[in-house]
């Protein structure tokens, strides 16, 4: 059953902060969206759980997260994202691979009906800064994509990613910005491309001095801004968010 496989999805962990060989969070998205833009948005999730996980080994490093969004009835969808940085050399370039897939409900608001999102497999190169103080990280990848049952599977994606812990990491940064080629020729979209942006911002509380260093929940938002994704126009939705980061 679809909905079991969503929930299925939950077993699957992933992400990681500045400075960690292996580090993983919880976070939890209220997601203002759709009263920024009632008019196209008022299907769009309320509540969205991301669970991350990033691990380093002498081969590279592994990334991988699960989004799972919620409106009133519950689950409504869900999303995998893993990527893989090989490197069998001491360098910062390393051959990237991606895998991108998940389920969603059609008409969430009104059916159970769940389709699968198009699997999307990526490989390519990139391309990763690590500052000395390791308080700063600036990644690069250029990809094929190929997306399975489209069209026109054969696409490319450009996708940079960054890190950011000045001071003594009260406040971190993330975030990533993916352009990619995908045909879309539905009524009112009629585009090759899309574009996603996602920074975050976090204040982290068990750097304040009242705060013990194993209270590990940080407070922020994160920005999600796309272009013909969620909508054929630009969509700049804020969320109001909460982490907890496991050691």
């Amino acid at each position: 059953m679809k909905r079991r496989l969503l929930y299925g999805l939950l077993a699957i962990l992933a992400w990681c902060s500045i400075g960690l060989v292996n580090a993983q969070n919880l976070q939890f998205h209220y997601d203002l969206g759709r009263y920024l833009y009632p008019e196209t948005q008022m299907a769009r999730p309320t509540l969205t759980a991301t669970i991350e996980q990033q691990g380093v080994d002498r081969f590279g490093d592994t990334f991988y997260f699960v989004d799972m969004s919620f409106l009133q009835q519950g689950a409504v969808s869900a999303n995998w994202k893993f990527m893989r940085n090989l490197r069998f050399w001491q360098a910062p370039v390393a051959w990237h691979v991606r895998y991108d897939g998940g389920l969603r409900f059609v008409n969430a608001t009104q059916s159970n009906t769940a389709i699968s999102m198009n699997d999307a497999f990526m490989t390519g190169g990139s391309y990763t800064y690590l500052r000395g103080d390791r308080r700063l990280m600036l990644s690069a990848a250029l990809l094929y994509k190929y997306i399975r049952l489209t069209p026109q599977p054969h696409n490319f994606e450009l996708c940079t990613v960054w890190k950011y812990a000045p001071g003594d990491g009260l406040f971190s940064a993330t975030g990533f910005i993916s352009f990619w080629q995908q045909t879309d020729k539905r009524p009112g979209w009629n585009t090759r491309f899309k574009l996603m942006m996602q920074p975050q911002f976090w204040c982290n509380l068990n750097k304040l001095e009242a705060i013990p260093n194993d209270i590990n929940l940080s407070i922020g938002s994160e920005i999600r801004i796309s272009r013909n994704v969620d909508a054929p126009q630009w969509i700049v939705a804020p969320t109001l968010a909460l982490k907890w980061s496991f050691r």
